[in-house]
């Protein structure tokens, strides 16, 4: 069969835009893009044909193969974050979408962060020592999303929505507040594959979302 899954898990505090990026996925309009507070795990999948497909000669299985991304929807809020471990354990995906909102707290982003990290261990085995050498051994994707760069341009949203040097330039210097947390994720987890994307959910074009599952491709399937 040429059809193959893309399974990840999205974390993040509340209101970063979790379920915003995963409707984006789906390919919901953005008008009809509500702000409804996710209370339970929720599954979310769509098959999608990749941009890459688009380069591969008719003759490769790439040319022709889609993707089905499976997207564990997890509620951001800390009274209900203990869900987090609870769909690590249940679910067992492929890697890790953390998304980070530059509009929010620093300091309440790092503690969803650095729980993401304390849940997902707990999912390996709540025994610390034993979490620690499964965790050494885990080959999972750890991807940090910086959502919402649009805030960090000047222009009208009404207008397509492009990123410029300048932006990135912010969105860097943003993440470079959680370095020392992504640290602990690469120090414990030394098999896994780690990414960064920066990009809006709502404002940025459908490729730009695509080209985050293009990395997840790579990372997953070497193709």
């Amino acid at each position: 069969m040429l059809d193959r899954d893309i399974r990840v898990t999205v974390l993040g505090n509340t209101g970063v835009g979790k379920t915003t990026l995963i409707n984006r996925m789906k390919g919901s309009d953005v008008k009809t893009i509500g702000s409804k507070k996710t209370l339970e795990i929720n599954i979310e999948e769509k098959k999608i044909k990749l941009r890459s497909s688009e380069k591969c000669p008719w003759y490769s299985p790439e040319a022709h193969r889609k993707y089905r991304i499976i997207a564990i929807d997890n509620p951001g809020d800390y009274k209900l974050r203990r869900k987090w471990r609870e769909a690590m354990r249940k679910f067992k995906t492929d890697g890790m979408l953390f998304l980070l909102d530059p509009d929010q707290s620093v300091e309440v982003q790092r503690v969803a962060m650095e729980d993401s990290y304390n849940y997902f261990l707990d999912s390996l085995d709540l025994k610390p020592e034993k979490a620690d050498k499964k965790a050494a051994h885990t080959k999972y994707i750890f991807h940090f999303v910086v959502n919402k760069v649009d805030l960090f341009s000047p222009q009208s949203i009404d207008k397509p929505f492009k990123m410029s040097a300048k932006i990135k330039e912010k969105a860097v210097d943003f993440l470079a507040h959680f370095a020392p947390t992504m640290d602990e994720f690469k120090n414990t987890f030394p098999q896994s594959k780690f990414g960064i994307s920066y990009l809006s959910a709502i404002h940025s074009p459908y490729k730009s979302l695509d080209k985050l599952f293009e990395i997840l491709k790579v990372y997953l399937y070497q193709t």
